[in-house]
């Protein structure tokens, strides 16, 4: 027992010190973080965007939270003067049935006061007592605390309410005009459509005027009944322009004086009529001399392309189809 207390004193007196600064910065930053928080509060604006005064309500708080610790130590330092005092040596009683210290008996287990160890100073109940009112001193100053901040919680969720609800209504207001922009943009849009639908089919007009001129000049079906009376079937045979011909490959096209070229797989085998569009990887197999077929002169903008053996008559900025001569030869 004697070796716990004088262990437990000997930690004591080497962590107390330790501990002693901490304790006592802790308490310094207390007071400054709390002045911090007040100016914090002091700067935010209001919703109306003016600088709002500090809240008096807090520091009323914290005068009665101060007048409370005051009115404790006074209590305390009242308690102490009315406790009796304890006599002293000199006034104490005498005690018949005590024997005096020369005359007492020698006792041979206990220690004498020269052999005893030393022992750390006992609390008196004075000193307990203490301990016990400043822990309680402590709770209820714990609490107080507790109180006051729950209090701020409460009045900055009220002050910020308005600012929610400000925002709220701000960004309401934003998308509202978002929605506007939107629909006077897609009406622009709509008339911009139609603006440039009508201007399609005014120059629509004009081509279609271009291709029945055409027309007049020159006649599919009396092409083919003069092509077929001068030329055999297989005329092409004997033609340098299908030397490379080979026969017939499947993905594959083949274009007089060009040769073979692959076809997309969507497009082979497939037949387009007029009005259609002609896709854009057949533009290229331009008809070299369209006099050697018996064909009209193509109008301006527009060309003969070779696409396998028919003949299409297409407008050279986006192929257009004007006039389409299907098996011009037979393989």
């Amino acid at each position: 027992m004697k070796r716990s207390i004088i262990v437990a004193t000997a930690i004591a007196s080497l962590v107390v010190p330790i501990l002693a600064p901490a304790g006592q910065a802790l308490a310094q930053e207390r007071p400054n973080r709390q002045a911090e928080m007040s100016r914090e509060q002091a700067r935010r604006p209001d919703p109306s965007g003016s600088m709002r005064p500090a809240p008096q309500r807090r520091e009323a708080r914290q005068e009665r939270r101060q007048e409370r610790r005051q009115e404790r130590r006074e209590r305390r330092d009242d308690r102490r003067a009315e406790r009796p005092n304890r006599p002293t040596p000199d006034t104490r009683p005498d005690r018949p049935n005590r024997p005096a210290p020369d005359t007492r008996p020698n006792r041979p287990n206990r220690p004498t006061p020269d052999r005893r160890t030393d022992r750390p100073n006992r609390p008196s109940p004075d000193t307990r007592a203490d301990r016990r009112e400043d822990r309680q001193d402590r709770r209820t100053d714990r609490r107080e605390d507790r109180r006051d901040r729950r209090e701020d919680r409460r009045e900055d969720r009220r002050d910020w309410t308005p600012d929610r609800r400000q925002d709220w209504r701000d960004r309401r207001d934003d998308r509202r005009d978002d929605r506007r922009e939107d629909r006077r943009d897609r009406r622009e849009d709509r008339r911009d459509w139609r603006e440039d639908r009508r201007d399609d089919r005014r120059e629509a007009r004009r081509d279609r005027r271009e291709y029945r001129e055409f027309r007049q000049r020159w006649n599919r079906d009396h092409w083919r009944r003069q092509w077929h009376s001068r030329h055999r079937a297989d005329w092409w045979r004997s033609n340098s322009w299908f030397r490379g011909y080979s026969g017939l490959r499947v993905g594959f096209y083949y274009a007089p004086s060009y040769g073979y070229y692959q076809v997309p797989r969507q497009y082979w085998g497939r037949r387009w009529s007029e009005g259609d569009y002609l896709p854009s990887v057949f533009w290229r197999y331009q008809v070299n001399d369209y006099r050697f077929y018996g064909l009209g002169y193509p109008p301006a903008g527009t060309m003969w392309v070779h696409v396998d053996n028919h003949i299409y008559l297409i407008d050279q900025t986006d192929g257009y189809i004007i006039e389409v001569i299907y098996d011009a030869w037979n393989w």
